[in-house]
């Protein structure tokens, strides 16, 4: 399989994917799977502008993103598969795409007019997020949450037990 690291980030790119998580997953391309980002020039120059300049970027809906996993074009390349919450992870999965570990990054408090639970200092949930990890999980799909690849593994499904 070419996806060697998936992960839930709500900030996409930044300093840790750029320092840690690309090294982590030995990646040489990053694939965005999100329709926001994927419809909007403006983010998208923001992140081709964070994106080192030896990874290839791919930014794709979620719809592209899986019809791309699905086919061979990636076979030859090792992908981190960026997501911008637990909801678009579903809807990805929910697509035919599997993969047996997916990495629960930043889930910020923003944009939640329902307000968040927090669990710990970079994951905040509303109940959307809890259904979706729980489905996620019900697929036989590990969940393991770090900030970063050196940080201890957490087990979300014990940490959503909080919530």
């Amino acid at each position: 399989m070419s996806v060697t690291t998936m992960r839930i980030d709500d900030r996409l790119i930044h300093g840790q994917i750029v320092t840690r998580w690309i090294a982590d997953a030995q990646a040489d391309t990053i694939l965005i799977a999100d329709d926001m980002a994927a419809g909007d020039a403006t983010q998208q120059m923001l992140l081709k502008l964070v994106a080192p300049a030896n990874i290839n970027l791919l930014i794709k809906t979620i719809n592209e993103a899986a019809q791309l996993l699905a086919s061979s074009e990636l076979d030859d390349k090792k992908v981190l598969l960026m997501l911008r919450n637990p909801a678009t992870a579903l809807a990805l999965c929910n697509l035919g795409f599997h993969i047996d570990t997916i990495n629960v990054g930043n889930i910020s408090n923003a944009r939640s007019e329902t307000g968040r639970k927090k669990l710990l200092s970079f994951i905040f949930v509303e109940a959307q997020d809890v259904e979706c990890l729980k489905a996620l999980a019900a697929k036989g799909i590990h969940l393991d949450i770090r900030a970063v690849p050196n940080d201890k593994s957490i087990d979300a499904m014990e940490l959503l037990k909080k919530y």
